[in-house]
């Protein structure tokens, strides 16, 4: 099929597809599951995760059909979808390993930026870092409860640990100027963010780009 001819709402599905491949607890995730099957307590103990915020990426990439579930007695059991899944993952892989030609940095410069990238992460536990009056984060309403703006990512509170928001599966956040046209008298707040001003729009942080805004 042509690229120009394929449908707008494949496109669409795929990046929200990679989206949810962009979060290195998910990544790790699929690791594991690249081994085998495994529950949700074998998986959260895996990777130091509390099982709530472990459930919470699975069902991300449920909803996403990169996973499937079964149950096992009282427990959940996730696995690989299919092939595909585990192509994308591996390509991925040998993609950031691989050397750059014509590089202007050197081999353990780029690893160095690499894992950098990996090790940056939006989720928290209430241990590590606790919003809440004086933390220092900036408070955005969200619907019925408040969520905080740290690091560029909207969290919320969710039992021992921070979630974090702005990322639906089933919602495109995307919009054009002309759809809507963000700026004082639009009706949504305005957060700093960086050298530019966000907007906060359903629950997600938009920022102008040419003729559109781009989710943050």
């Amino acid at each position: 099929m042509d690229s120009m001819s394929r449908d707008e709402r494949d496109i669409d599905d795929t990046v929200r597809l990679f989206r949810a491949l962009g979060n290195r607890w998910r990544v790790r995730l699929l690791l594991e599951l690249m081994e085998q099957p495994r529950s949700v307590s074998d998986l959260a103990d895996s990777l130091g995760l509390s099982q709530p915020l472990t459930s919470q990426h699975l069902r991300v990439l449920a909803d996403r059909g990169l996973v499937l579930s079964r149950r096992d007695g009282r427990k959940v059991v996730y696995q690989m979808a299919d092939r595909h899944v585990v192509h994308v993952l591996d390509d991925a892989l040998v993609h950031v390993t691989e050397a750059v030609p014509d590089a202007d940095i050197s081999n353990s410069d780029r690893e160095g930026t690499i894992m950098t990238t990996i090790d940056i992460h939006a989720e928290h536990t209430v241990a590590e870092h606790q919003h809440g009056p004086g933390c220092g984060h900036q408070t955005v309403q969200h619907g019925d409860h408040v969520d905080y703006v740290h690091d560029g990512h909207l969290h919320a509170l969710d039992g021992d640990h921070y979630d974090e928001h702005g990322s639906q599966p089933e919602h495109k956040a995307e919009h054009s100027v002309a759809e809507h046209q963000h700026g004082p008298g639009c009706g949504h707040e305005a957060v700093q963010h960086g050298d530019h001003v966000d907007y906060v729009h359903e629950g997600h942080r938009h920022a102008l780009d040419g003729d559109h805004y781009d989710e943050h």
